[in-house]
């Protein structure tokens, strides 16, 4: 990224304060990097390329950063948890970017907040609500985990080189955790509802949930996936657990 325009302008939607714990996926040359220390004392980042890595190792600033050179979709992020939440700030890469935002939720306790710049189409996926064709198993999963929010879009222009779609800022705020097994509940339910989005969940539901208990947690059985709510796929997740 080179237009200082832009990098300002997501420096002030993070808003960092100088003693944030901020720790950054894909720095890449360090534009936001840099624009970052200029508020803050210290800075992790993950960086898979080594080419990257290298210069940055190599930059003046570099005693001001700690430096993974790992794959952010392996990468423990828990291990960066010092008694002090983090502030996740990230360009991912956008053939990975769905694994990966599934890879950083399952640490949320660990964040206070979550930056993303994402490809237009899947930070719209992400904020979707119901009754919309985009809203599917990432909205549902990441709004029933996190609070969204939309912030701007960024033209290819803004990059060198330019890629060939639009970008966009989004901002999670971890909800509290789910229990471990309404978690589980609600991927399984996900991934069979979505799946077949056209079907009636009784049917895409056939062999998770039987009539009654789509019922009893109040869920018309005629609806479509697209049609529920994020509460209401919670509610089916603790109707399974019963």
């Amino acid at each position: 990224m080179h237009d200082k325009n832009i990098i300002n302008k997501i420096i002030n939607v993070i808003s960092p304060k100088l003693k944030d714990h901020i720790l950054e996926i894909g720095p890449g040359h360090g534009a936001l990097t840099y624009a970052l220390l200029d508020k803050i004392n210290f800075i992790e980042v993950i960086e898979i390329d080594r080419d990257l890595a290298k210069l940055m190792i190599e930059d003046q600033r570099s005693e001001k950063i700690l430096l993974h050179q790992t794959d952010a979709l392996k990468y423990n992020f828990s291990s960066s948890y010092k008694n002090k939440k983090i502030r996740l700030v990230g360009n991912l890469p956008y053939h990975i970017s769905t694994p990966l935002i599934f890879h950083i939720i399952k640490y949320n306790q660990y964040f206070s907040d979550i930056h993303l710049m994402l490809q237009k189409e899947v930070a719209e996926r992400v904020v979707s609500q119901p009754n919309s064709k985009i809203y599917g198993r990432l909205s549902v999963a990441i709004q029933a985990r996190c609070n969204v929010e939309k912030f701007f879009d960024i033209k290819p222009n803004a990059f060198y080189p330019a890629p060939k779609v639009m970008s966009s800022i989004i901002k999670l705020t971890p909800k509290a955790p789910l229990e471990d097994q309404i978690d589980i509940e609600l991927n399984q339910i996900l991934i069979a509802a979505f799946n077949q989005r056209r079907k009636k969940i009784t049917n895409s539901l056939k062999g998770l949930l039987t009539i009654d208990q789509i019922k009893k947690a109040n869920i018309n059985p005629e609806s479509r996936p697209e049609n529920l709510t994020v509460d209401d796929f919670l509610s089916l997740s603790k109707a399974r657990n019963k």
